[in-house]
């Protein structure tokens, strides 16, 4: 039988009946036995153990991963969700529960009577004010499970990755094209699909349109099937060899520059392996190489934010000496690792390789970190500014970027910074101009926590003012609760309460034309008279199997910071029931 642990991502889960099986799932956990084919299909119309969430760039699908974590089912599932359909009621019910709304009279229950649920029975299983959007009963136009398809048991994560547009590594004429890869504990693999590129152009035409915005191809023979062997980096049987083997515990994932270098980590094996994603027709992702002898526990990865200058100097005739960067969390080591990406064109094989590793010295341990976070944002508006010019786009190079570490001994935020140092060997000689860059990382303070912090991301909220600001959110599984950081003001500025187990999240942020009923994302994100700001978090529940949705407009003080809608109907773990 093949072999899977749970999810070490996962604290312990405390309160509940399934804890007594679930023994210690913030280390290494028990083992349990997965054979593919065998038992029940999995529901591909519900949520069932949800690990992993991604938004669409254009703003029509919501990627869900299920994990099938009891193995009451044959397999896991990913699938694809009808975002706009969610943020219309979200935002309905948004409006409603405002003081002064449309059934401002009728208190909750006419609020929730507007969105067609009724008022919140279960509180103590699920927060906020109405009672759970079933979207297994939904159909027609108001169905929200667009396509699913199924995977194997213990999907751990979910990453959407685009080809490049425009700026280095574009093609121009290229088709549109957008991949889904999801790390699978239980095969061990990592299933990637074919799914749509709904970005809009310039004149705001999104390039995909109705059922096939939701389309997701992992090569499986019908709707909702199984995905096909040739779908699962790493278990292709033809790959004989040690090296093309994925190792055991696929768990952390993320794209470095164009999304052709995909890092996973591997929590029990102590290696990352990268697999290298063409985008030309015809050629499928390939595992290419495993690192191995990391620090014990390496658990999430993010890419490092390479610096624009770098494809400028390259259209100048420049040489660019440059590897991708990747940060890697471990559990049970006092340090951030650096992982490097040498690709095939710099000579010989795709591999990683380790670069000097940054020290965790901000706190007394310095051991067990989990999720990690960039935020680029105030050196890509300076980017965003230069039109390309090189001498501009050096200036930026010098801008720090900001970094986040969810740290558990003790329960902290991590802050600190990447510094980015832009090498030139300049000559008279074309052939010898040469550029490269250098990253290092150090922290430099910490913000306390909750219990258990696990994943982390950077998202917005809308202040006061109907601006945009940044903030840092941090989910604490074991406490049920989420965090929200502001890095200007340097506190947490809100304690947003969740279900139980809340394990990923991702966000919904822009404008909608306040006229139409479907609450369609603008053209243009901001500057329309009829365009009004809005930002949703969408937060998986690992333990009861739903979404919640919060609210993050400050204008809204009723409901800001808190979960306003569910998302499928919460379901306790059978041992608890």
């Amino acid at each position: 039988m093949k072999l899977a642990r749970t999810l070490l991502q996962t604290p312990r889960i405390v309160g509940v009946g399934l804890a007594a099986s679930i023994v210690g799932v913030g280390g290494l956990g028990v083992m349990g036995c997965f054979v593919e084919g065998e038992g029940l299909p999995p529901p591909v119309e519900g949520l069932y153990y949800p690990t992993g969430l991604a938004v669409s760039l254009g703003g029509r699908v919501l990627y869900v991963a299920n994990s099938d974590f009891d193995l009451q089912f044959n397999g896991g599932t990913v699938q694809a969700l009808d975002l706009q359909r969610l943020r219309r009621r979200a935002l309905t019910l948004q409006s409603a529960l405002a003081p002064g709304g449309p059934n401002a009279s009728a208190g909750v229950r006419g609020a929730c009577n507007n969105v067609g649920l009724a008022t919140n029975a279960a509180s103590s299983l699920y927060p906020g004010p109405c009672g759970p959007l079933d979207i297994s009963a939904l159909e027609g136009d108001d169905e929200v499970v667009r396509s699913s398809a199924v995977i194997g048991a213990f999907a751990s994560n979910l990453l959407l990755v685009h080809r490049p547009l425009s700026g280095e590594g574009a093609d121009p004429g290229a088709e549109r094209q957008a991949r889904l890869f999801v790390p699978v504990r239980g095969d061990p693999s990592v299933t990637f699909f074919d799914v749509a590129d709904d970005r809009s152009d310039g004149a705001g035409a999104q390039r995909c349109d109705g059922d096939a915005c939701f389309q997701l191809d992992c090569g499986a023979s019908a709707a909702g099937g199984r995905c096909s062997r040739d779908h699962r980096i790493g278990e292709d049987p033809g790959q004989e060899l040690i090296r093309r083997k994925l190792p055991l515990e696929p768990f952390g994932i993320a794209a470095g520059p164009g999304g052709t270098s995909i890092v996973v980590s591997h929590q029990t094996e102590s290696a990352a392996s990268v697999i290298v994603n063409r985008w030309e027709a015809n050629e499928r992702p390939q595992l290419a190489h495993v690192l191995t002898d990391l620090a014990f526990g390496p658990t999430e990865v993010a890419a490092v934010p390479r610096p624009g200058v770098l494809g400028a100097l390259q259209q100048g005739g420049w040489a660019i000496d440059d590897q991708p960067a990747f940060a890697v969390t471990y559990l049970a080591a006092p340090e951030l690792g650096l992982l490097r990406y040498q690709d095939a064109a710099s000579g010989g094989a795709p591999r990683l390789y380790e670069s000097t590793p940054t020290p965790i010295t901000a706190l007394a341990s310095g051991t067990d970190s989990r999720g990690i976070a960039f935020d680029a944002s105030e050196r890509q508006a300076c980017e965003d500014g230069c039109a390309g010019a090189a001498e501009c786009l050096e200036r930026c190079v010098e801008i720090p970027i900001p970094v986040y570490v969810a740290h558990r001994g003790p329960n902290s935020l991590l802050i600190g910074e990447l510094t980015t140092t832009l090498v030139k060997k300049d000559s008279d000689v074309p052939a010898a101009k040469r550029a490269s860059v250098f990253y290092s990382i150090a922290f430099h303070d910490a913000a306390p926590l909750g219990a258990y912090p696990s994943r982390i991301e950077v998202g917005e909220v809308i202040d006061l003012e109907g601006a945009r600001r940044r903030r840092v959110f941090a989910l604490a599984f074991d406490s049920g609760l989420a965090f929200s950081y502001d890095p200007e003001a340097r506190r947490v500025d809100a304690v947003i309460k969740t279900g139980r187990g809340p394990q990923a999240l991702a966000f919904d942020t822009g404008s909608t034309r306040s006229d139409d009923a479907d609450k369609k994302r603008c053209e243009t994100e901001q500057g329309s008279a009829d365009c009004e700001p809005y930002s949703l978090m969408y937060i998986a529940h690992f333990t009861d199997s739903y979404l919640g949705v919060v609210d993050l407009d400050m204008r809204k003080a009723n409901t800001f910071g808190t979960m306003i809608l569910t998302v499928g109907t919460p379901v306790p773990p059978r041992e608890s029931q």
